[in-house]
Parts: C-alpha cells; sequence; structure tokens
C-alpha cells in the first residue's frame, strides 16, 4: 500500500509545451523526487537491457512482433545486452513499479507515462496537462535543439510523437490521451513565459495542497 503522506503531481504533455521543463522545476522547487527520461536508466538495470534500446520504446506502443524484428531476435540463439528491444507492455510494467516504488519512498512528480491514470485515485495526488499551440511548440523545440531544424521536419516529429502518445496511453489505459476532463488542471502555455506559467502550477499545486505553501 502506498504511503499516504506523499504527494504525487503527475504531468501530462503535448512535445513542445514545456511538461518536462515545468516538471523539473516544480520538483525543485518543492523538493520532490523528479521521474522523466531517468526511469530508463533504472528500467534498464532491471530488464537488463541497453538504455538507448528502452528509449525506442519508451512511452510507444511496440508489439512483440515489432521488437523481436528490431532485435533480429530471430536470427540470434542468444540475445545480446545491446540488441535486446522488449515491448512497450513489458517496459511499462516495468516502469509502473518503479513509479510505484518512488512514490512509497517520497514525494514524486512524474511526466508522463500514463502516471495521471496510475495513480488517480491516490488521495495526494495531482494531474495536470500541459498544451500549446503548434507556432508555439515549434519555437519552443527549436531552442531544445543545438542546430536549427526545418519547420517542415519539427512539425513532422511533432504529429507524431502526439499519435504515439495517443496510442500508449489508450493501449494501457483505455482512455484518451486528449480527453482532458480526466486531468485535474489543464494549461495552455502558449501565452506564457516559463516564469510565468511555473508561477501559475505552483500557485494551483499549493492551493490544492495547502501543507505545502
Amino acid at each position: 500500500m502506498m504511503n499516504i503522506q506523499n504527494h504525487v503531481i503527475t504531468i501530462g504533455r503535448q512535445l513542445g509545451s514545456g511538461g518536462s521543463d515545468m516538471g523539473k522545476a516544480i520538483a525543485d522547487h518543492f523538493g520532490f523526487h523528479y521521474i522523466d527520461k531517468e526511469i530508463l536508466v533504472r528500467a534498464a538495470d532491471i530488464m537488463d537491457a541497453d538504455e538507448e534500446n528502452l528509449e525506442m520504446v519508451d512511452e510507444k506502443n511496440i508489439s512483440a512482433l515489432t521488437a523481436m524484428a528490431r532485435s533480429a531476435a530471430y536470427e540470434m540463439p542468444y540475445i545480446a545486452k545491446e540488441w535486446y528491444i522488449p515491448t512497450s507492455e513489458q517496459l511499462f510494467k516495468t516502469q509502473t513499479q518503479i513509479m510505484r516504488d518512488s512514490v512509497q519512498q517520497g514525494p514524486c512528480v512524474i511526466i508522463g507515462r500514463c502516471a495521471p491514470y496510475l495513480f488517480r485515485h491516490y488521495e495526494k495526488h495531482t494531474s495536470i496537462f500541459l498544451q500549446a499551440e503548434m507556432d508555439r511548440r515549434i519555437e519552443r523545440l527549436e531552442r531544445t535543439f543545438d542546430k536549427k531544424l526545418s519547420r517542415k521536419k519539427v512539425i513532422h516529429d511533432i504529429e507524431k510523437e502526439d499519435r504515439e502518445r495517443a496510442q500508449y496511453y489508450h493501449t494501457f489505459t483505455g482512455k484518451k490521451w486528449l480527453d482532458l476532463r480526466q486531468y485535474d488542471f489543464v494549461l495552455d502555455t502558449t501565452p506564457f513565459s516559463d516564469e510565468e506559467i511555473l508561477n501559475i502550477l505552483i500557485y494551483y499545486i499549493t492551493s490544492r495542497f495547502p501543507e505545502l505553501k
């Protein structure tokens, strides 16, 4: 049973809406454990898999057949660690256990990975969803990369990521990722600076949980 004393803030997000940046800033502000891509390090150790291969299926719906084809398992009697690619279901189960264990140990901010759904019945949980207009999403992603990508390429990546996250979320929750009714707080980050977004989110969180003020 999870420790009811620990707060859990989960953040769903559209690519380029600022979810990861805001999640990290919120975790730093409250002194909470931050769970995002770092979870792949622990999952790789547990699954005896290569972290880069896990990243290929992280928040994506990769079937057993596709994973087998990618790892060329049908040609190899023994799958070397650097070749092994698990299914999305295998990684999801491992990540879910890691997240639940982390919450037992202390308060957490968790990015994506169906966490808003997984912790929906948890007493001290609140779910946030961040969205933004396409131009703002493109602008944020262009700032993220060292070299400037073409607008066409960025839009393609955003649309692809949206499809993959929606499919992944539906596969493991039976819910629609963009059904905003399932989140406690939804924010369009388009008109705000990062500082303003953070201030809005902290105000919401401390209003929801006054003990965090």
